[in-house]
């Protein structure tokens, strides 16, 4: 496909992701297709992570989330990795065998004394785990981390399988130094030019290649 324009052509692009379980495409007799979460853009500012986070209350357990914390205590060393990914395999197929439709990807445990693996390398291995084993189509993977940053940050957690990405680190900066920059901004009002500009960013990228809609990437 031919580059577009991200900003006059926008209309035909977007930035909608679905969470959560896929139906089957070829199924055209499916009489109850699973339910999706449906979000604007991929970029959860705090409360949106903490819906989903809390998602089985507010869809009376239609949807079920659980967390894969993808750190592990730096005593482990340099075969830590290793044992953690191996273990974050087997978590995520249990907890989607379990009956759980979202999973959520974090780091947020780090700590002086816990390493964390790289986001994108635990998603990938989790995201290509639970396609080994028939069981990718069954859950959606949002990422929480605080190593995502930038534009290309987010692409490519999208190109690994991320159907949203909450960068708690950019977010918590963000409202730690809003006064200091420049224009009256509120916290909430810097994290919702932040994201603005993330979701601009991951359009630009988009339209170089012509497929114009977020999912058309993701995974």
């Amino acid at each position: 496909n031919p580059p577009i324009d991200p900003i006059r052509e926008q209309l035909v692009m977007s930035l909608v992701s679905f969470i959560g379980p896929r139906p089957n495409l070829l199924e055209i007799n499916e009489i109850n297709p699973p339910f999706r979460l449906e979000v604007s853009q991929p970029v959860l500012d705090f409360a949106g992570m903490a819906k989903i986070r809390n998602i089985a209350r507010y869809t009376q357990n239609k949807f079920r989330s659980a967390e894969l914390d993808i750190c592990y205590p730096a005593e482990w060393g340099n075969e830590g990795v290793e044992a953690r990914l191996a273990s974050l395999c087997a978590d995520a197929e249990n907890a989607v065998l379990g009956g759980n439709n979202i999973l959520i990807v974090s780091d947020r445990k780090l700590a002086a004394d816990r390493v964390a693996i790289p986001a994108l390398l635990a998603l990938s291995a989790i995201h290509q785990h639970l396609i080994r084993e028939g069981l990718r189509t069954a859950a959606g993977l949002v990422v929480e981390t605080g190593s995502a940053r930038e534009v290309h940050h987010f692409a490519v957690l999208a190109g690994y399988g991320a159907e949203a990405v909450h960068p708690w680190l950019a977010m918590e900066t963000l409202a730690a130094i809003h006064k200091d920059l420049p224009g009256d901004l509120s916290a909430e009002k810097a994290i919702y030019n932040y994201v603005k500009a993330i979701g601009k960013g991951l359009s630009k990228i988009m339209s170089k290649m012509g497929v114009s809609t977020y999912m058309s990437y993701c995974g």
